[in-house]
This record gives structure tokens, C-alpha cells and sequence, in this order.
């Protein structure tokens, strides 16, 4: 059919190379991939010169593992578009899938200078790095906390806790966050969970950020209310978790591909934690924990966390076989007379390290052979690469069976012909090792101090069997050898290993749900504890105007931390302030109750002969050693654009867009046409004229500076007198630079 289309669209000479890589993408699909790449090579012959064609068709044959073909196209993609980064994004990813972690590192670093301020790049350098067995655990947290800061500066520096609300008798709102609610390895981890929580203790919500909806992503929409978060930014995600009131935001994704954790950096529930999909700290430091257990996280991890750890009893993962799953076979090893090792990871997890165990391995059991199995090996140079590594290490090469992609049914059937799998390292098997073991096939693995590299361990050790988890490289070779040395008792293991799993936690989805939930509700209320506790011990700011929570205005960063407690006082009750009143009318805020008041372009909405009211109503409320942050329009700044004859220039962008001078004289003339009259501006101010006022107010102390940025006025003033150095300290701290 593909070749019929081809050869008419060829006729007609109305070639549309992108409905026939859609027929490519189907046969690759369906399995059929001779004929996808006959078809890619053809699109790509017909279009030699087209950037979009070579990165497409790069991407799709990457995708189903044919590295080499995917690399001629992104070599191809280089020499049309040098200066176009694409395809060296794209090569970054290919190679890390071949195992090659040192070119990959570079190809990542050159990237990150040349893209700092991409959120991809800077995702999948972290991402590499937990493949990378050279990358140290100190580089590995000091990269992860460059990532943090960069996400706090995007959204404008660290963001304050929303308001908690207490449960009493109500049920924790849990918002679930991932590219991955499909038939994945999240998806098929946390469908289950997501079933059997008690919707007594927890209502919950899922935020898919992705394109793919299968049967897993039907189970999950059963299971909770789903959200289709894909066209969303992370401005926008945020604002929706907020409106649906989520007390405890739980990402799944960490950096790895559709990440949406950039949007946690706006800090949109609550009390935030990481679990599931990642294995590695995120570098957000205003996530309130990450989910592990005593396996993966033995004392001293902390060192590697900016997050705090919660050890989960039983472990942190909750494995159900998928329904499709074969019956165990027999022991494959009855039938050949030999031992057949195998691996079905990801070979972006090989390394010369696991070659050169893998084949001490092979040494030590005479006959024994080893079945490798990932997508990649579509590629006949990995497989020669790959073979090439075992015979340079003395292993004949017929000992070795290099498998490409089928599909997940099939490639479970293929568990039929394993008796034992040796487990990958640093990076080891996470779903992969769950499914061995439910085929009957025990895992040999090695932890090691990275939490990624004791995912095995973990699955062993819930399930009764540590013995399988090696203390050495010597151990390792010794645990393999005499699982192979005796047949008898390596058929009795597969035999039972389903039952073993049955029994134990990591299969008691039951009592995970629960677990799980007493987790989440005790961290809740233990954050909720600890902020009542610090807001009777803080100080707090009056927040004079901000507009609504969700979308209004945010506080300076001084303002921004534990220390500080936010009240907010606005005149539209349906901006839901702690406070309603006007500048004029404080009525609500007793005298000196407050520490600090911040009010961001306020005072320019009322009259001239109504600003010594209000400013008499900020010392009123401020207590006798507190102080008052105003910012305002800067007219001298403004005249003198009006002097250069641009009054109706775009002066600077906002989220409103264009602002001219003649906004900021008399208002935003948008708002102000859709009939939001009190948006008005009734006054004016210059440095000179705006500390005059706050003097004459009765204010003590102050100290201003202009703007020229904002075109703005920032002043602190002080309810009591001031040596200069400390108001010089102050100053510095609560006005912008």
C-alpha cells in the first residue's frame, strides 16, 4: 500500500513528504520496519537539501533504534544548517542511547553554553548524567541545584507557600503530574495506586502533559479526575492546580522527557513531592520531599538530596503485571543444556564497566550464553559495536544474541528463553527487573550508592530474596555462576517467583494506597504544624492591592521566605484578600500590628490631597520599628519621553503589552476602555515629590532610587528614626537592584 502511494504521489509530482513519513511511522508501528526505512530513505533521497525532512526523519528512525541511518540524517541536517542546534540536540540523544556516556557528556556541555536557557537541553543533561557511570555523585547534586536556580530566576526568584488549609474532616487533595499516564513504565506503575486510594482520605487529580492516551491513560480517567495539560505553559499549569485547590502536588516525571517540573518552580500547591519517574534529586529546593524506602536510600543519602527524604515502609514502588502477561515458561535451560543469561534494558545503560562483568560472568559459566534486547539493537553498527566489546573481553561472538523492538506481549513471551538476567549498572532496571522477576527469571544486581543504581535491590529485597543483590564485582560474577551451577533449584526459584511476589509489598497495592496516603497526609500535617508554628514567630507584610492569589501581584523576594508572613488587603472581595479595605480606609488592620508594608503602583490611583491620608494610614498600622516599600510610576522619567514626542510609544512590554508613556501618566488605556474606571491614575510622583510626602506623613526615614528599567520608583521609609548604615542595609535588601 506505502509503495502504491509512493509511486502515485511520484507520478503526480505533488509529493507530500509528510503524509508518507506518517506511513512510515504506521509500518514502524505495526513492526514492519524494512519497509519504514525504505521509505524514509526514499524521502530523504527526494528531499536531500530540506532541514525539516533530515530532522524528521532522523527523529523517527531514531525512535525504532536504526542509530546509524538516524545519524545521516542528522549529519545531513548539520551541513544544510550549521548554525541550527537541532541536530546536535538530536545526535546528544542518539548517543546516549548507544552507551557512549563520554561523547554524550560533551555533546550536552557544548549545548548547555551554546543553549543555557533551553528547558529541553538543560533536562536531558541532567538526565545523561544518571547513565554516566564517570559522573561523580558531587557533580551529579551540583548540576542539579544549577538546574533549581535557573528554574527560581525564570518564574522571578522563590515563590511563598500558598495558604494551607486544614483537613479537619475533609479529604487531601492530591495532584498527580506527568507526560507519562500511558502505557509507560508511570503509567503502568501508578495505575493501580491510583485505583485503590480511599477517596475518604484523598480526592485526586492527574495532570497528563502528554500526547499519548491508551488503555492505561482509559484506567487512570476512571480512577480520578484527568486533565489534559499538554497545550498548557507552566504559568497556566500553575494557575489551574491552583483553582482546583491541590494540597499536595506529587511530580512523577523529575527531568526526564515531558517534564513539567519547571512548573513546580512557581510553587503552586501547598506541599510538593517527587515520586515515581525519577531517581535523582530535582535541584528545586521548594520541593517538600522525595519518596524512597530503606532500599533505595540507606543512610547518608540525604547527601545527594536538596529535597528531604521520606522512606516509605515497603518500599516505594507498587508493581502489578500487565493483563497480557504469558504464563511462566519452563526453565529454558532444561531443554538447551546450557545457562542463558539475559538483559532487556535500555543500552543507553551499557558501559565498558557492565561489558567487562558481564563477560567474567560468561567466563565463569562454561556454555552459558547472554541475550541482549532493547530497540536499539535495530542497528546493525551497535550490534557490531556490542559484539566487538565481548569478543575483545574473550567471548566467542555466537555466544551472544542481539535482539531489536517487538511488542510488549511478544517481548514477554521472549522471558521464555532466560534463565537468569544480570541487571545493568549504575543505571539498573526499574519495570524491566519487575517484569523479569514476574516471568520467573531472578536478577542479579549490584547496588551501588546511587539511588538509580538500587532499583533492583529494592525489588529483591521486598520480595525476600537480597541474596541476589551483589556487595562486589567479584560477588556479582559468584551469585550468577551458582544460580547457573544448580538447574534443580533455579527451576524451583522461577516456579515460584510469582507467588513470592504475590506475598509480598511490592505487589500489596492495598496496602502501598495506604502507606502511601499516611505518607502524604502526615507530611501535610507536619508542614502545616511547622507553618503555623513560624507564622506566630514571624513578621508580617501588609500586601496592599495585590490583585488575586493565582494571577495578581507577587512580593519583592525580601518578603519571600519563612520568615515573613503575607496578609493581603484589597478592596474586591473577589480577589479572596485575608483583609478587605481601601488605602483610605484601614479600618480592618488594628495599629501598629504589622511589621512591613509593601504597595506597587497604589498610590497613583488616588488624588493628590488624599496621599497624606493614606500614607498617615501605613504609619498608623505599622509598628513603631516597621517600614513601608512603595513603588510607583517615575514621571520625570516618563516627561522626559513625552519631551522626545512619544507619547504613544511603546515604552516597555508588559504581560498587557505595549506600555506607553500615556499609560503611565493617566492609566492603562485597554483597561480603562473595558470600563475599569478606579484603574485611573489621579497623581504623580518624582523621587523628590514622593520622599517630601512620606516625611510630611510623619515617616521618619527614607531611601529611594529610580528606576530607569521600569521607568518606576522604589522607596523604603521607616516608621522611627534610622542610624544610616542600617537604612543603607535595608535598602539594599528590599529594593530591587
Amino acid at each position: 500500500m506505502a509503495s502504491l502511494l509512493f509511486s502515485v504521489l511520484i507520478e503526480l509530482k505533488s509529493i507530500d513528504w509528510t503524509a508518507v513519513l506518517a506511513v512510515a511511522r504506521e509500518h514502524a508501528r505495526a513492526g514492519l520496519f524494512g519497509k519504514c526505512r525504505r521509505l524514509c530513505r526514499q524521502v530523504t533521497d527526494l528531499f536531500p537539501y530540506d532541514l525539516a525532512v533530515q530532522l524528521d526523519v532522523g527523529i523517527l528512525l531514531s525512535s525504532y533504534g536504526f542509530l546509524s541511518d538516524a545519524r545521516v540524517c542528522y549529519s545531513k541536517a548539520q551541513n544544510i544548517a550549521p548554525l541550527d542546534l537541532r541536530s546536535k540536540v538530536n545526535l546528544a540523544n542518539l548517543v546516549r542511547d548507544a552507551g557512549e556516556s563520554g561523547e554524550a557528556r560533551s555533546l550536552y556541555s557544548d549545548l548547555l553554553i551554546c543553549m543555557s536557557d533551553h528547558p529541553v537541553i538543560r533536562r536531558n543533561v541532567l538526565v545523561s548524567q544518571e547513565y554516566d557511570p564517570e559522573m561523580s555523585n558531587a557533580e551529579r547534586l551540583c548540576q542539579a541545584k544549577a538546574w533549581g536556580e535557573w528554574a527560581r530566576a525564570r518564574v522571578g526568584g522563590g515563590q511563598v507557600r500558598p495558604k494551607m488549609l486544614p483537613l479537619k474532616e475533609r479529604a487531601l487533595r492530591l495532584g498527580y503530574v506527568s507526560a507519562d499516564l500511558c502505557q509507560h513504565t508511570v503509567g503502568l506503575f501508578i495505575k493501580d495506586v491510583l485505583k485503590a486510594h480511599d477517596p475518604g482520605r484523598v480526592e485526586v487529580y492527574a495532570y497528563s502533559a502528554g500526547q499519548l492516551n491508551d488503555w492505561v491513560t482509559d484506567q487512570i480517567r476512571t480512577a480520578c479526575t484527568l486533565r489534559d495539560i499538554s497545550s498548557l505553559d507552566d504559568s497556566a499549569l500553575a494557575t489551574l492546580i491552583r483553582t482546583d485547590a491541590i494540597d499536595v502536588l506529587i511530580d512523577l516525571s523529575g527531568h526526564t522527557a515531558g517534564s513539567r517540573l519547571t512548573a513546580f518552580a512557581y510553587r503552586p500547591a501547598p506541599v510538593m513531592v517527587s515520586w515515581l519517574g525519577y531517581f535523582a534529586t530535582t535541584g528545586l529546593d521548594c520541593i517538600d520531599a522525595v519518596i524512597l524506602d530503606e532500599w533505595h536510600a540507606p543512610p547518608g543519602t540525604e547527601a545527594q538530596f536538596v529535597e528531604p527524604i521520606i522512606r516509605l515502609p515497603g518500599g516505594r514502588f507498587c508493581y502489578q503485571p500487565v493483563p497480557f502477561a504469558p504464563e511462566v515458561a519452563p526453565l529454558p535451560a532444561l531443554r538447551r543444556g546450557g545457562v542463558t543469561f539475559g538483559c532487556f534494558n535500555n543500552t543507553a545503560k551499557l558501559n565498558d564497566g557492565v561489558f567487562d562483568l558481564w563477560a567474567k560472568v560468561l567466563l565463569a559459566v562454561p556454555d552459558s550464553r547472554l541475550v541482549l534486547k532493547w530497540r536499539t539493537f535495530n542497528d546493525e553498527a551497535l550490534q557490531q559495536k556490542v559484539t566487538r566489546a565481548f569478543v575483545d573481553r574473550g567471548i566467542a561472538a555466537e555466544r551472544l544474541e542481539l535482539r531489536g523492538p517487538s511488542f510488549h506481549a511478544e517481548m514477554l513471551k521472549e522471558y521464555g528463553d532466560i534463565d537468569i538476567a544480570l541487571d545493568p549498572f549504575p543505571f539498573t532496571g526499574g519495570l524491566t527487573s519487575c517484569e523479569a522477576l514476574w516471568m520467573g527469571v531472578p536478577v542479579v544486581t549490584w547496588p551501588q550508592s546511587r539511588v538509580v543504581s538500587r532499583q533492583t535491590f529494592a525489588f529483591l529485597a521486598a520480595i525476600g530474596l537480597p541474596q541476589l543483590a551483589a556487595q562486589s564485582a567479584d560477588d556479582y560474577v559468584a551469585i550468577a555462576r551458582d544460580l547457573a551451577a544448580d538447574l534443580p533449584a533455579l527451576q524451583t526459584l522461577r516456579a515460584g517467583l510469582r507467588a513470592r511476589m504475590h506475598a509480598s509489598p511490592l505487589m500489596d497495592v492495598q496496602g502501598f494506597a495506604r502507606r502511601f496516603e499516611d505518607a502524604l497526609i502526615g507530611l501535610y500535617q507536619k508542614i502545616a504544624a511547622e507553618e503555623e508554628s513560624k507564622a506566630m514567630n514571624a513578621k508580617t507584610v501588609l500586601h496592599v492591592g495585590p490583585g488575586h492569589r493565582a494571577n495578581g501581584a507577587q512580593l519583592p523576594q525580601a518578603f519571600r521566605s519563612a520568615d515573613w508572613r503575607e496578609i493581603r488587603l484589597d478592596i474586591d472581595p473577589a480577589n479572596e484578600p485575608d483583609l478587605v479595605g481601601s488605602m483610605l480606609d484601614m479600618q480592618a488592620v488594628a495599629d501598629a500590628s504589622v511589621d512591613a508594608i509593601y504597595s506597587a503602583h497604589n498610590i497613583e490611583h488616588v488624588y493628590a490631597h488624599e496621599v497624606p491620608q493614606v500614607l498617615a494610614e501605613f504609619l498608623r498600622v505599622l509598628k513603631p520599628d516597621g517600614f513601608l516599600v512603595l513603588t510607583c510610576p517615575d514621571l520625570q522619567s516618563v516627561c522626559a519621553l513625552v519631551a522626545e514626542d512619544k507619547l504613544g510609544d511603546a515604552a516597555y512590554q508588559s504581560p498587557a503589552g505595549g506600555i506607553t508613556p500615556h499609560d503611565i501618566l493617566y492609566g492603562h488605556g485597554e483597561a480603562l476602555a473595558r470600563g475599569h474606571h478606579f484603574m485611573a491614575h489621579k497623581c504623580g510622583f518624582t523621587l523628590k515629590t514622593l520622599t517630601q510626602a512620606v516625611h510630611a506623613a510623619g515617616f521618619a526615614a527614607s531611601a529611594g532610587k529610580r528606576r530607569s528599567r521600569g521607568l518606576d520608583l522604589w522607596l523604603v521609609a521607616c516608621k522611627s528614626a534610622q542610624p544610616e548604615e542600617s537604612l543603607r542595609k535595608l535598602a539594599a535588601n528590599v529594593l530591587p537592584a
